[in-house]
């Protein structure tokens, strides 16, 4: 079964065969995987989606309200219910183009409504996914605006955000303990629903490396996320985090979160997947590593295939290993190079490794 699959990897242990994962979001990626046009991302497109590529879990989130449309300002600008402004794409529906965050001044941070994580309708599709694929796929939950930093970043503006960690602390911490209270109220309705794995899509860090100092993400935003994976893990969720990026000068305190793995270890980031498993693929379960930047895209099959025999031998021998990309299956990857991906990788991912 690909749940108990799943599930053994994050455990760190040896499955029957690596199993395979990748975020697949888009209307885009879908048609380009499925070779039809697909006006709504339903729970039938997205389990169907999944299969097609072999995939062995699900990664889905709560979603608006029963009945929620988006204000639309013009054409294809878009205000959600969290009041954010969208440019919204044919390319890009799922995560479109973020423009404006309807928080910018203390005075705005007082008068602002949270949504009510309790509305009726907002697990609407995750629960439909859960039966549909019963014990054959391990399903994992996200959060609508990610976690506390990202959620607050998209609240405000990135940039703001940032600046007001560093000058207006009272701020910050305010608006992250807000994100933090929403993610627990979502998460808690996750694991009612028999959700077992929580992924926590939160961003630190770019290219370059984490976008705070250490220090201040150590004191200032790590609090936050760890009291989530520790409320997740007591009741009994499996926590994996998402997190782009140079993550190199962090990793040791991501792990001291208490994640039980970590997604996606991007390539161009230097995220070099024989390090990382030497140094810490006996604390936890490695996700993903394949270029789909470039490669995917662009590559020759030959330059994924090596790509893709080299993240197996390196990173599946002992356990402790879910095969993906190192972002997800994006609009820019053809539906036959994703294919070509996993079915290539079915070549090399059954255990015992030789």
């Amino acid at each position: 079964m690909s749940k108990e699959r799943v599930l053994k990897a994050i455990d760190l242990e040896e499955p029957d065969v690596v199993p395979f994962f990748d975020f697949l979001y888009e209307n885009r990626s879908f048609e380009n995987v499925l070779r039809k046009k697909v006006t709504s991302i339903t729970p039938e497109i997205i389990v169907e989606g999944h299969r097609a590529l072999g995939l062995d879990m699900i990664c889905v989130g709560a979603g608006p309200p029963e009945g929620w449309v988006n204000r639309r300002v013009s054409p294809n600008i878009e205000v959600d219910e969290w009041g954010i402004k969208y440019k919204v794409t044919s390319s890009f529906r799922a995560l479109p183009w973020f423009l404006e965050g309807p928080i910018k001044t203390p005075e705005d941070l007082e008068a602002y409504q949270m949504p009510d994580p309790y509305s009726p309708g907002r697990l609407k599709n995750l629960k439909a996914i859960l039966a549909m694929v019963g014990e054959d796929m391990a399903v994992a939950a996200s959060f609508p605006l990610g976690g506390p930093l990202t959620a607050a970043s998209f609240l405000t503006r990135f940039d703001l955000f940032l600046k007001h960690v560093m000058t207006d602390p009272a701020f910050a911490d305010r608006l992250l303990d807000l994100q933090t209270l929403y993610c627990l109220e979502i998460g808690k309705q996750y694991t009612d629903a028999g959700v077992e794995i929580i992924f926590l899509n939160e961003d630190l860090g770019d290219v370059h490396g984490p976008f705070l100092a250490p220090k201040i993400l150590r004191e200032r935003v790590m609090p936050y996320i760890k009291r989530l994976c520790e409320t997740f893990k007591k009741r009994g969720a499996k926590v994996l985090l998402h997190c782009d990026g140079n993550l190199n000068p962090i990793m040791d305190d991501l792990l001291g979160l208490g994640i039980d793995g970590l997604h996606p270890l991007e390539r161009k980031s230097k995220m070099d997947i024989t390090e990382i498993k030497s140094e810490y693929g006996d604390r936890v379960c490695l996700i993903g590593n394949v270029d789909a930047s470039l490669l995917l895209p662009l590559g020759s099959y030959e330059e994924i295939a090596k790509q893709i025999k080299e993240c197996i031998e390196v990173a599946a021998p002992g356990g402790g290993y879910i095969f993906a990309s190192d972002h997800s299956i994006h609009p820019g990857v053809p539906g036959d190079r994703a294919k070509l991906l996993f079915q290539t990788a079915k070549k090399y991912r059954k255990y015992p490794m030789r």
